[in-house]
């Protein structure tokens, strides 16, 4: 990792949702490289999760879904087919194995065929409705919830959009080329076809700087300086990581999704 790369992205928008971005429970198996895919791949399967402290790639495509189960079988179940089909595709798979049988649709929609990985990495991250929703313990998950796992309180000048705000679980896909990073998302979401529904999504961007350099957003200022630097595990433990203190999210981390809507004309005038 090069010392000093920002995880912010410049997005727009007007919404808020905090997540733990934890790491998803399924057996680690060997992944091979598929044949003719020759990108570079960053691994999905490690102590933390990928794309928190990795390099930053060019493009994210963020959403945040509503579950729609009643039942925490299905939850878990729904959680161990976004894994799987993480690991296939930031390995440069396809999500599932690419069948059609003529009276079904694809099991992959195959937009990405031919594409390199680009670096891709899924991240998944729970949202407070995960443990507790409007009073009801869905899952029976209410006791383990973070006390810090909370809402966002609403800030001073703050005009949020209900449609557009909060979530119960997160997906965070970055890349270096936007149709892999969307391609992810996308078929993450037919996946979960009636145990989740998408509320809100938001790409974003990244200039082309150099590794290292503080890119600088679309207003020209320079854009996440006083990052701390992802190649000290010293920092990582101390701001990144939750350590023994969170119990079950020991080695996971905190997310805030805050995307933010600028009126460019207005500032350039």
């Amino acid at each position: 990792d090069k010392p000093g790369t920002s995880r912010r992205f410049f997005l727009t928008g007007a919404a808020g949702l905090a997540g733990a971005a934890g790491v998803i429970a399924s057996a680690p198996s060997a992944m091979a490289k598929p044949t003719g895919s020759s990108g570079p791949l960053d691994p999905f399967w490690g102590a933390h999760q990928s794309g928190i402290i990795t390099p930053a790639q060019r493009h994210i495509y963020f959403a945040a879904f509503d579950l729609l189960a009643t039942k925490r079988e299905d939850v878990a179940a729904l959680m161990k087919v976004w894994t799987d089909a993480a690991a296939r595709m930031t390995s440069g798979q396809t999500a599932v194995e690419l069948t059609e049988d003529g009276a079904n649709p694809p099991t992959d929609s195959g937009e990405t065929v031919g594409l390199e990985p680009q670096r891709l990495t899924i991240t998944f991250g729970f949202g407070p409705g995960l443990f507790s929703k409007d009073g009801q313990d869905r899952y029976g998950l209410a006791s383990p919830r973070p006390k810090a796992l909370v809402d966002l309180p609403r800030f001073n000048g703050d005009q949020l959009v209900p449609e557009r705000t909060g979530g119960d679980l997160a997906i965070q896909a970055c890349a270096d080329d936007a149709q892999v990073a969307f391609h992810a998302v996308r078929q993450l979401a037919r996946l979960g076809d009636g145990v989740v529904q998408i509320r809100w999504a938001q790409p974003g961007f990244v200039g082309g700087y150099a590794p290292g350099e503080t890119g600088r957003n679309l207003m020209g200022f320079k854009d996440g300086t006083m990052n701390p630097l992802t190649s000290d595990p010293k920092l990582m433990d101390q701001f990144i990581w939750v350590g023994v203190e969170g119990g079950w999210m020991r080695g996971v981390s905190y997310m805030v999704a805050r995307p933010v809507r600028i009126a460019l004309e207005h500032w350039d005038r």
